[in-house]
C-alpha cells in the first residue's frame, strides 16, 4: 500500500510544507503592510474585497494540504502502535481543520471593519463580532493542539517514533511559545512578515525539518 513507503512520508511531508506556505500568503494578504503601526482591523478596513477574498481562500487550500500532512505525522508516530497513531492523526489532523475554519473566520474581522468605516463608525468597533467569533475558534483549537502536543512529546522524548529525540526543540508548540524572542532578534521588514505569519510560519518549519529528517525513514 503506498501509504505505508517512504515515498509517501515525504511527500505527506512537502503537502505540510505547501499547506503552511499557502496559509503564510493568506495571512499576510489580510493584514501586512509594510512599516504600519495600525490594528490588523484597521489595516484590513482599507484593503480591496479581492485581496482579502484572496486570503480567505488561501486559508481554505492550504487545510486541505495540513489535513494531508497530518498523515506524515501518523507514519512518523506509527512504531508506537497503530491505536496511538490513529488517535495522534486525529487531534493533528482537526488541528489542521481548525487552522482554516480560523483563518477565514479572520475574514469576518475584515467584512465588519470595511461595512463600519463605508458607514461612518470606526474600523475597531466593526470588527468586533467577527474578532470575538475568531477568538471563540481559537480558543476550541488549544482543544486538539494540547493533545496532539502532548502525544508528539511523549512519542519523541521515549525514542519510539521515528524522530530523533533533539526534535522535541522543533516540535510546534516548542516553537510557538518562542514567539517573543525571535521576534526580539528579527529586525526590520523581516520580522513584521514574521509577526504577521507566525502560527503558520511555525508549521512550516517544522514541517521543513521533519521532511529532511525522515527523507529516508524506514516505515515499519
Amino acid at each position: 500500500m503506498f501509504l505505508f513507503t517512504n515515498w509517501a512520508l515525504r511527500l505527506l511531508g512537502i503537502s505540510g510544507i505547501f499547506g503552511a506556505s499557502l496559509f503564510i500568503c493568506g495571512d499576510l494578504l489580510y493584514n501586512h503592510v509594510p512599516g504600519s503601526r495600525e490594528t490588523p482591523t484597521v489595516i484590513m478596513s482599507k484593503l480591496s474585497s479581492g485581496r482579502l477574498i484572496a486570503a480567505g481562500i488561501l486559508g481554505m487550500l492550504g487545510c486541505w494540504f495540513y489535513t494531508l500532512a497530518a498523515f506524515h505525522l501518523y507514519l512518523a508516530f506509527r512504531p508506537l502502535g497503530d491505536v496511538f497513531a490513529f488517535i495522534f492523526l486525529l487531534a493533528f489532523g482537526v488541528t489542521g481543520i481548525c487552522y482554516g475554519i480560523g483563518h477565514t473566520a479572520y475574514f469576518a474581522i475584515a467584512a465588519g471593519a470595511q461595512v463600519a468605516t463605508r458607514f461612518g463608525s470606526d474600523a475597531d468597533s466593526g470588527g468586533q463580532l467577527g474578532n470575538a467569533f475568531f477568538k471563540r475558534v481559537t480558543t476550541i483549537t488549544y482543544v486538539p493542539v494540547i493533545i496532539a502536543s502532548l502525544m508528539m512529546l511523549y512519542g519523541i522524548v521515549t525514542g519510539h517514533s521515528l524522530y530523533p529525540r533533539w526534535m522535541v526543540i522543533f516540535m510546534p508548540i516548542i516553537i510557538y511559545l518562542l514567539r517573543k524572542p525571535v521576534l526580539l532578534v528579527l529586525k526590520g521588514h523581516l520580522q513584521e512578515i514574521v509577526r504577521d505569519s507566525y502560527d503558520n510560519m511555525v508549521l512550516l518549519v517544522f514541517y521543513v525539518l521533519s521532511t529532511i529528517v525522515l527523507w529516508n525513514g524506514v516505515i515499519s
